[in-house]
């Protein structure tokens, strides 16, 4: 078991967004990312499934096949496996997200 308070875990970084993994297990990862304002991370593609939940900020969700979708606190996503996803924060805050992928 795993449990944890994500706000002790927020790291920013100037330079790029920032990956915290929290856990790894055989079957999962659960990383949270700090982006600064401006900051993004590019679509891309995984071979899993991956959902996030945004904790603070706001921003869009990025994909290569559909428009982009305002994210804020509260927004659950679900990126299926072999879909483009990405995310940008276009706040004047941090955005905080927790992004949990399969396998």
């Amino acid at each position: 078991m795993f449990i944890t308070d994500y706000q002790e875990k927020i790291v920013y970084s100037d330079e790029k967004a920032n990956k915290v993994v929290l856990e790894e297990t055989a079957f999962s990862r659960s990383t949270l990312w700090c982006l600064l304002p401006g900051q993004k991370i590019a679509p891309h593609i995984h071979a899993g499934d991956h959902v996030w939940t945004v904790f603070e900020g706001e921003g869009n969700y990025l994909s290569e096949e559909k428009a982009p979708v305002a994210i804020a606190p509260g927004t659950i996503l679900v990126a299926l496996a072999g879909e483009s996803h990405g995310v940008e924060n276009t706040g004047d805050k941090g955005l905080v997200f927790l992004s949990v992928s399969a396998g």
